[in-house]
């Protein structure tokens, strides 16, 4: 639920792929970044979107959380059934790695989507990155999935903290 006595945020960009969202906590005044990506699921789209992915510029010091549908899995292991495209998943981690983001922990279901046939595909498309900043504020964050009831894919939730530890009290 929102609280717009704690948080505004205003549009900061948005194209085919991604929407980024400029978060401020009005408790803390600390500004924050969170992406939410849908990209093709076309072979040649998938090309397109890698190419604008890997450019974005980032400030090194703005916390940034990056979220969504990448239609893309990192490793042969993020699906049930032998496939999958190599040459995809090469471009996919290399973006990655060019941006240094930080993959959150992801606990719950191994795969995020299924096709829902009769024997299933199911794939991890979803995932959940974080800059060096984001990690450094809250170093303890995670994402988790929820029960999939009807759509293809599993719901998830960002779980963001830090480990302050509290005074004792005598």
């Amino acid at each position: 639920m929102w609280d717009s006595s704690k948080f505004s945020g205003y549009l900061e960009f948005q194209n085919n792929y991604a929407q980024t969202v400029n978060f401020n906590c009005k408790l803390s005044g600390q500004n924050w970044l969170l992406t939410n990506i849908y990209a093709p699921c076309t072979p040649e789209g998938k090309v397109v979107f890698l190419d604008w992915f890997k450019r974005i510029v980032m400030p090194e010091d703005i916390p940034w959380l990056i979220v969504g549908d990448f239609n893309l899995i990192r490793s042969p292991e993020n699906r049930n059934k032998p496939g999958g495209s190599v040459q995809e998943m090469l471009a996919f981690n290399e973006a990655i790695s060019s941006l240094r983001l930080v993959e959150l922990p992801f606990k719950g279901c191994k795969y995020t989507w299924t096709n829902k046939q009769q024997n299933p595909l199911l794939e991890r498309l979803d995932w959940f990155f974080t800059s060096n900043a984001w990690t450094t504020i809250l170093p303890n964050s995670f994402a988790s999935a929820l029960s999939r009831d009807t759509s293809d894919h599993a719901p998830c939730v960002i779980s963001a903290s830090t480990s302050i530890t509290r005074p004792q009290t005598f």
